[in-house]
């Protein structure tokens, strides 16, 4: 199975808890785990980008206070977004090796 977008990362299923080990075929978690990390980079980026323009913002002489409150506001979302994919990278990567672990052991 192939993850096109953000919102299927939610029904990948954790391979440490699972009983039948075949429902988590064409998962790659290592893969999975490089693009959240990715993804996380990226959204940190993007915060510490609105961060800057709202300082400039502040520090300019005419403070439109509805561009600001607009910016902190996706500041806020993409903050959450951060914190998803870093928990999601995290536990990918965990399974990853796990995974690997297993199959290293059952050989």
């Amino acid at each position: 199975m192939s993850i096109q977008k953000f919102y299927e990362l939610i029904d990948i299923p954790d391979y440490r808890h699972l009983r039948d080990k075949s429902q988590c075929e064409g998962f790659d978690y290592g893969r999975i785990a490089e693009d959240c990390d990715t993804k996380t980079i990226s959204l940190l980026d993007a915060i510490g980008f609105l961060g800057n323009e709202a300082s400039s913002e502040i520090n300019g002489n005419s403070m439109d206070k509805e561009k600001l409150l607009n910016l902190c506001g996706v500041i806020a979302e993409l903050s959450e977004l951060a914190i998803a994919t870093n928990k999601i990278a995290m536990s990918a990567s965990y399974s990853s090796g796990f995974k690997d672990g297993e199959n290293v052991a059952c050989k």
